[in-house]
């Protein structure tokens, strides 16, 4: 009869998932580690022993010899032997884990990217090939993203775009079908919430270039978003095309060429990010 094994130290990590897997397949196959050991006849009992202490991360090999004598399916080992591995190597750099909300909590696609981005932490960091392959393996779940743009999304540059293009994340991090759900919920959650907050960004733009306006119909003319630009100290470089567009325009005073946007100029939110810099440079050489 097996003996009992001592409790994990740290119930919570990769490390901790990868021997509670080891320390189950050895419950199930009712063997203590010597008959392990003499059955696989590749370790000795002592590092099987090791392997699943949950101390220390143990040689892929020996991961694998281990699965093999217990008839664990090793494929899944080697992805917890990975995850692990990744978070060794954080550690060892100092990098701690990025941080988001649970789904439940996601409110704007910023809080949907920051939460992807600690999802895949938090499931071990599968690298962008291995999430590529999961949701290329499973096509009638998903839309498999392309490499480049899994890149985009684990940099916060993105979020995936669809239902489908979402689920291929997930599979990609492996996460269980019924937690799927609660992440399509909360992308959904997101984009509207989004397209709610932009349709009232842009109202609020509209009265704001109604206060400045001059003729009935409450939009800015083209004369008279050079008057406001002139009265900023800025001159058109090209011809204005919207109120929240952006414009080439250069400073009166320094002549330089930047570009703005006149709803930035109409809440003070702009200046010239040259002068600043000559008027520095000046008062140094005084």
């Amino acid at each position: 009869m097996a003996r009992p094994e001592k409790p994990l130290l740290d119930g919570r990590g990769e490390l901790a998932a990868l021997a509670k897997c080891l320390r189950d397949g050895r419950d199930s196959k009712g063997v203590t580690y010597r008959e392990l050991a003499s059955g696989s006849g590749d370790y000795s009992s002592t590092t099987f022993q090791r392997a699943a202490s949950g101390q220390r991360l143990p040689r892929r090999e020996v991961a694998r010899s281990y699965a093999h004598a217990c008839g664990i399916d090793i494929d899944h080992v080697d992805r917890l032997w990975e995850a692990a591995y990744r978070e060794k190597q954080r550690a060892a750099r100092g990098e701690p884990l990025p941080t988001g909300f649970p789904p439940h909590l996601v409110h704007s696609l910023a809080d949907l990217s920051a939460a992807l981005v600690a999802l895949h932490a938090t499931r071990g960091g599968p690298t962008i090939r291995l999430m590529h392959k999961r949701a290329r393996q499973r096509p009638a779940e998903c839309t498999p993203l392309s490499t480049s743009t899994l890149h985009r999304i684990l940099r916060r540059r993105s979020v995936p775009t669809s239902r489908g293009s979402l689920h291929a994340f997930l599979i990609g991090c492996e996460v269980p079908l019924p937690q799927r759900y609660l992440w399509e919920q909360a992308a959904a959650r997101a984009r509207r919430n989004h397209r709610a907050d932009a349709a009232a960004a842009q109202q609020s733009m509209a009265q704001l270039e109604a206060q400045f306006a001059e003729d009935a119909a409450q939009r800015l003319t083209p004369e008279r978003a050079a008057q406001l630009l002139r009265a900023a100290g800025l001159h058109p470089a090209e011809a204005y095309r919207g109120f929240t567009v952006p414009w080439t325009v250069r400073c009166l005073a320094c002549d330089g060429v930047q570009r703005i946007r006149l709803s930035d100029i109409a809440q003070g939110q702009r200046r010239c990010p040259i002068c600043p810099d000559r008027n520095s440079d000046t008062a140094a050489e005084d």
